[in-house]
């Protein structure tokens, strides 16, 4: 599948409905990346010295409010809007959001992901479950920010293409939720098929540049590849979630490093 990178807004919305995901070239000012990977190293460097010797497993649930192991060597560290000192409804993405969402739509969460060197690819997984049986409009969208440039050896985000359609364990029996939200190694694009005929997703990833982002569907499979470089890969993240919904799946731990 070849993707062309549209910077119009109806493009833009289009090839999110259509595949579940877009780019979005160089989107961002790069006063406003210089900051986000500033503070984001800051945050992230004062958290892991509070870490310190502690081991933590993979997942939300084993993880603290203030930092989570995706998957080995990959960590979440949620930073807010005023952490960042950015208003997130001034956002160059702020208006695809409402138009997706609504004019209600609300901030979930924003942070940092860190890829160390020589971290492996992720399991496939979805961010967060179908609601209905029928398929439905994003109930959450996330914006994926690349603070540095992030080459195909640096381990950028992977799609599996239209997936955002057919991840939804309500209407096929055959997927087991818990499957699809935490990284089981079972789970694939392959498993989406429904008949013989049918054909396996298709997976896309591609090289992103400083500033630019990623706006995708919080229901897609999807994946972050291996680092193969010597160096960090900073990805700033900005989630949000149509008003009322719920998100129970992303940060799910009680416990906090700064109580003993």
């Amino acid at each position: 599948m070849q993707h062309t990178r549209q910077q119009n807004n109806e493009s833009i919305l289009q090839q999110l409905e259509t595949d579940g995901f877009s780019y979005l070239d160089n989107f961002c000012e790069p006063a406003l990346t210089t900051q986000l990977l500033s503070v984001s190293r800051e945050i992230t460097a004062d958290i892991k010295r509070t870490l310190g010797k502690r081991q933590i497993g993979v997942g939300s649930r084993a993880g603290y409010r203030e930092i989570v192991q995706r998957s080995p060597g990959r960590w979440d560290v949620p930073i807010t809007p005023e952490q960042f000192s950015v208003d997130h409804t001034r956002m160059p993405w702020w208006p695809l959001i409402t138009a997706v969402l609504g004019e209600n739509a609300e901030h979930a969460f924003s942070g940092v992901v860190t890829s160390e060197p020589g971290s492996d690819e992720q399991f496939w997984h979805i961010d967060s479950p179908h609601e209905t049986v029928e398929h439905a409009s994003a109930h959450a969208i996330n914006l994926f920010v690349a603070l540095t440039d992030i080459p195909m050896l640096m381990g950028p985000t992977e799609f599996a293409c239209g997936s955002h359609r057919l991840t939804n364990h309500l209407f096929n029996p055959a997927l087991a939720v818990d499957q699809l939200l935490y990284q089981h190694t079972n789970t694939s694009p392959a498993m989406l098929k429904t008949a013989p005929e049918q054909a396996t997703p298709v997976r896309h990833s591609s090289a992103v540049s400083a500033g630019s982002c990623l706006i995708f569907d919080d229901r897609i499979m999807h994946r972050g590849l291996a680092n193969q470089t010597s160096k960090t890969r900073h990805l700033a993240y900005f989630s949000y979630k149509r008003q009322g919904y719920l998100p129970y799946t992303h940060f799910e731990s009680t416990r906090s490093l700064f109580k003993s």
